[in-house]
């Protein structure tokens, strides 16, 4: 092998496999005690070719892999949860989320070489006071863009145009989604792809919201995210407008989900935010949502279409296609093995020539 060993990819290889330190020396024939010093780079000249080989086996990975110069990013600014708890993230759910994004990213920098993006809108960094609010942000973005009033008929369309790769991947149950900002890379953004269209939609709203205003973790990242998701989706003032004399039922959410492409919860927590619904109806149509059980899932025929990203897909394409790449000339440039290109990257590999890609 070309390279030094990159102790830093076995852990991550390790986390991907959501195995332990003791299930990996075992299934490799090694001690704990000598798996744990390969591991952390303690051995003085470097693992074995042999011991590397078995490593890679137990852990069913390419001991090319190893070797790779990359360095790891740390864990996500904020992972955005369904349920907008941060305890609802616990610590082996982000391990796993570290090491698949990881992965994700050395995968990018490798397939980024073939192409040359250029962005077309600005995607400028706004520190939150300095910029006047997340609200303030958030209008300030519309008129950057050049928005027009009214719903934004495709966000994820704008979020690439102005540089942001956005990726649909499976996410833990419990995330929404996850934003990776590395120096080297574009800031991507990861959806869950179970997510339904409202919930993605606003994921994506809030994520932009880290990209743009966030550098640092505080305890009030979430809210401000939330707040400038919310004004970018639904801008305060023209939504007061449509409340003007209007009574607000669950017959009117559906019809504004429809206009705005939120959901109704979003919608009706917009309404109270504005101060033009009493607490009394409030509360009234929150029971009413709660009891259809629509807080977890809102009704299928109030779904509105699904923005697609278009930049990814068209990179992972770029190599079948017009590249020609096959599922194992990919496997050499990722470092990666087909089991799991196909895991990752199925949706996008269907149309290779002679159905090289085709997934059994």
């Amino acid at each position: 092998m070309s390279g030094e060993f990159n102790s830093a990819l076995l852990l991550l290889a390790r986390q991907y496999r959501r195995a332990s330190q003791e299930q990996v020396a075992k299934d490799a024939g090694l001690t704990q005690g000598h798996y744990s010093r390969i591991e952390n780079g303690l051995t003085p000249d470097g693992p074995s070719e042999e011991n590397i080989e078995r490593i890679a086996a137990a852990l069913d990975f390419p001991s090319a892999f190893f070797f790779q110069p990359d360095g790891l990013s740390g864990l996500p600014l904020s992972v955005h949860p369904m349920n907008r708890r941060k305890s609802a993230v616990g610590e082996r759910v982000l391990k796993q989320i570290h090491a698949e994004l990881n992965i994700r990213l050395i995968h990018l920098r490798r397939y980024l070489r073939a192409v040359n993006l250029h962005p077309e809108l600005p995607l400028p960094a706004i520190d939150v006071d300095e910029g006047g609010g997340p609200q303030e942000i958030a209008r300030s973005i519309r008129r950057a863009w050049s928005i027009s009033d009214g719903p934004i008929e495709n966000l994820t369309d704008y979020c690439e145009r102005a540089g942001i790769l956005v990726i649909w991947c499976e996410l833990e149950k419990g995330i929404d989604g996850v934003t990776m900002s590395v120096r080297d890379l574009p800031p991507c953004i990861f959806l869950n792809q179970s997510a339904p269209p409202d919930r993605m939609r606003f994921s994506l709203a809030h994520e932009l919201g880290h990209v743009i205003m966030h550098r640092v973790p505080t305890d009030h990242i979430e809210e401000e995210a939330n707040a400038f998701a919310g004004e970018l989706l639904v801008p305060e003032k023209q939504f007061r407008r449509s409340l003007i004399g209007q009574r607000v039922t669950l017959e009117w959410l559906a019809r504004q989900k429809a206009y705005w492409h939120t959901s109704m919860a979003f919608l009706l927590y917009r309404a109270g935010a504005v101060g033009d619904l009493t607490r009394h109806q409030s509360e009234y149509l929150w029971k009413k949502i709660s009891a259809l059980g629509w807080r977890t899932r809102e009704p299928q025929e109030t779904d509105f279409s699904y923005e697609h990203p278009s930049v990814f897909p068209r990179l992972i394409k770029l190599h079948a296609d017009d590249m020609q790449y096959d599922l194992e000339t990919l496997k050499l440039l990722l470092s990666t093995n087909v089991s799991d290109l196909k895991r990752i990257y199925g949706p996008h590999l269907g149309r290779g020539r002679a159905g090289l890609y085709a997934i059994k």
